[in-house]
């Protein structure tokens, strides 16, 4: 593995870490306040945005250095604008399943992402398959409480897949957007731009709670800078710099993660077939990483750029 490659894991999976602990900080903000899924999805990108203008403006080296590279700013709005359309069918999606049917139908995704990638012209290489069932099975096995999926209604499932859809189309977007671009942050700090542009024109439509006590405004602080700040800027250089295909795969850590946190923090039980899940993602991503050291796997340079 390069040493680029080897960034992107560990990005990817700072990604994930960012992602996992934004239920239990949203679960929090509901003991917290009367705030309702939307005003904590508009919060979050109030607060995100500004937090990653001010990390660019901060970043001076990284300004000076793609001074002569233009960013693709109309594409990155756009699928800014594609990242708000993905909160706003999880929401709805929520409203209707229960979570663990939606975090399964959720990681149908990185079946999109490979699907599409390979549809596009992208080589996927047969362990990346072998990789994704694993993953799939697991994340299956992770979700708790799987027997209340008789409680889902078809708009749910199909919001649900939606919104896996919608994330799979956005990896692919943003990998091709994202190609030969140096600032990644400021690249990502305009796709979240894009993102508040929609944000704030609910506001509106439905109003807006503001926070009630210093409880609130630190866990909003929270979710906008681990649960939206890192994530984004993680996974837009994963995408970057090991493809699409292979960060999504990657992120599927994300229900282990969450599981543990919910586990350590709020007191949730943790059943066997739960670790045996986490164990198969575990398992998926090692089964991504081996390849022999002297060949050149052309799918993923031709992938990452």
């Amino acid at each position: 593995m390069t040493r680029r490659e080897r960034a992107g894991f560990i990005w990817i999976i700072l990604a994930a870490a960012g992602f996992s602990v934004m239920p239990t900080m949203v679960k929090l903000t509901y003991l917290h306040s009367t705030f309702e899924p939307m005003d904590i999805a508009i919060w979050r990108f109030v607060l995100a945005a500004p937090i990653m203008w001010a990390i660019v403006l901060l970043n001076g080296r990284s300004a000076r250095s793609d001074t002569k590279q233009s960013l693709p700013t109309a594409r990155l709005l756009f699928i800014g604008a594609i990242i708000s359309a993905a909160v706003l069918a999880a929401f709805f999606a929520l409203d209707r399943l229960p979570a663990s049917t939606y975090i399964v139908l959720l990681y149908a995704y990185p079946a999109m992402v490979a699907l599409l990638s390979r549809l596009l012209g992208d080589a996927i290489r047969p362990r990346t398959w072998l990789a994704l069932g694993l993953a799939l099975i697991g994340v299956a096995l992770t979700a708790p409480n799987l027997s209340t999926a008789t409680d889902a209604d078809a708009i749910g499932v199909a919001l649900a897949l939606l919104n896996a859809a919608i994330i799979a189309i956005y990896y692919i977007l943003t990998r091709r957007a994202l190609d030969g671009v140096v600032d990644v942050s400021r690249a990502s700090a305009v796709m979240m731009l894009g993102t508040l542009v929609i944000m704030l024109l609910l506001i509106p439509l439905r109003g807006l709670q503001f926070p009630q006590n210093p409880q609130t405004v630190l866990l909003l602080i929270g979710i906008g800078i681990f649960g939206t700040v890192l994530p984004v800027f993680g996974v837009n250089i994963a995408v970057q710099r090991i493809g699409a295909a292979q960060a999504s795969l990657v992120s599927t850590v994300e229900p282990i993660m969450s599981m543990v946190i919910s586990m350590l923090i709020l007191g949730e039980m943790i059943f066997a077939l739960q670790w045996l899940g986490a164990a198969l993602i575990v398992g998926s991503v090692i089964v991504l990483q081996l390849r022999p050291r002297n060949r050149i796997d052309l799918s993923i340079a031709h992938e990452a750029g």
